[in-house]
């Protein structure tokens, strides 16, 4: 049961990164100025995101900081988690 919590959760996560990053490149956004808009100087912090490198996550509050500058609702971003469990 707790390596499925965590499957799904992994899972969860890459969703995340991958519509985080699809809107950021249909925007032509580069991980510079993503990283800037969450208030990051290099945009080492976002490619470890993109890796998903070292446990590196968006966080809510990063979230709704990147649906607001997208003019885009956060459910764009956060995936339906009964989806992915299947």
């Amino acid at each position: 049961m707790e390596n499925s919590i965590e499957n799904n959760l992994n899972k969860f996560f890459d969703q995340i990164t991958e519509n985080v990053k699809k809107e950021r490149k249909a925007r032509n956004i580069s991980q510079l100025a993503l990283s800037n808009i969450l208030d990051h100087k290099s945009c080492d912090y976002v490619a470890k995101i993109e890796l998903r490198k070292d446990g590196a996550n968006y966080n809510l509050n990063h979230l709704y900081i990147i649906a607001e500058e997208f003019c885009i609702s956060i459910h764009k971003l956060i995936p339906d988690n009964q989806k992915l469990s299947i």
